[in-house]
């Protein structure tokens, strides 16, 4: 599967531990067929950095989402494929 999130919309937000720490992610996203059709909502699981050095993969690219009022210590991040 390709997970792809080309617009700003289609990005994910406010996960805990995405921003910095995860390694792994649960992504909720529409599933499209080879032949363009649409299979609805499913889940993947996302492989988000290296098990070997905590680097990206190619093609993620992940952050923080900054200060929170009031939890400012989780790590809450965005992500897009």
């Amino acid at each position: 599967f390709v997970i792809h999130s080309p617009s700003l919309t289609s990005g994910k937000f406010w996960p805990g531990t995405l921003g910095r720490t995860a390694n792994h992610a649960m992504v909720i996203a529409r599933l499209i067929d080879g032949e363009g059709v649409d299979r609805g909502i499913h889940n993947f699981l996302v492989p988000l950095r290296s098990m070997k050095d905590h680097s990206l993969l190619p093609g993620v690219k992940t952050g923080d989402i900054g200060p929170k009022i009031g939890y400012n210590n989780m790590d809450n991040g965005y992500a897009y494929f």
